[in-house]
C-alpha cells in the first residue's frame, strides 16, 4: 500500500530534479519541462537530504512490488488527494503541482513525513504562500 510518507518522498526528488532522473536515465534533462521559467526548488539541498534519509531510518522497510502490480493507496494518502484537489482552485492555477499536494500533507496529516517537515520549518504557511506566488506568474 502506498501511504503518504512514500509519496512525500516522491515529491522531495520531483523538487530536487531527481524523480524523472531516477525514472529515465537516458532522457534529456527538460525534456518534459515546458517552456519558460526553469524549475526553482521548493526545498533547500540539505533539507532535501534530511527529508530523504531521515524517513528511511524510521519508517519500516517494505518489499519492493513489482512495477505490473495496481498499488492501492491509503486512506490517508487519498484524503491527501483530495485535499490537493481542493487547494488548486483556490490559487486559479490550471493544473495540479506538487506544492498543492505538499499543502495538503501538511494540512491534514500526522504522518512520520509530515511531523519531519513541520520540525524541520516547513509549515503550511509557507507553502500556501508559495503557492500563491506561483499564481502571480
Amino acid at each position: 500500500m502506498v501511504d503518504t510518507d512514500d509519496f512525500l518522498v516522491g515529491l522531495v526528488l520531483e523538487d530536487q530534479g531527481l524523480l524523472l532522473k531516477s525514472l529515465f536515465p537516458d532522457v534529456e534533462e527538460n525534456a518534459f519541462m515546458e517552456k519558460g521559467q526553469p524549475h526553482v526548488p521548493f526545498f533547500s539541498q540539505d533539507l532535501a537530504e534530511d527529508l530523504l534519509t531521515k524517513p528511511k531510518k524510521s519508517l519500516p522497510q517494505s518489499q519492493p512490488i513489482p512495477e505490473t502490480t495496481k498499488m492501492p493507496l491509503s486512506s490517508s494518502l487519498e484524503r491527501v488527494f483530495d485535499l490537493a484537489k481542493e487547494l488548486q482552485p483556490q490559487f486559479r492555477h490550471s493544473h495540479m503541482e506538487p506544492l498543492h499536494f505538499l499543502a495538503a500533507i501538511l494540512k491534514d496529516d500526522s504522518s512520520e513525513g509530515a511531523k519531519l517537515l513541520r520540525r524541520s520549518g516547513v509549515t503550511l504557511e509557507n507553502v500556501l504562500s508559495e503557492l500563491s506566488r506561483a499564481g502571480e506568474d
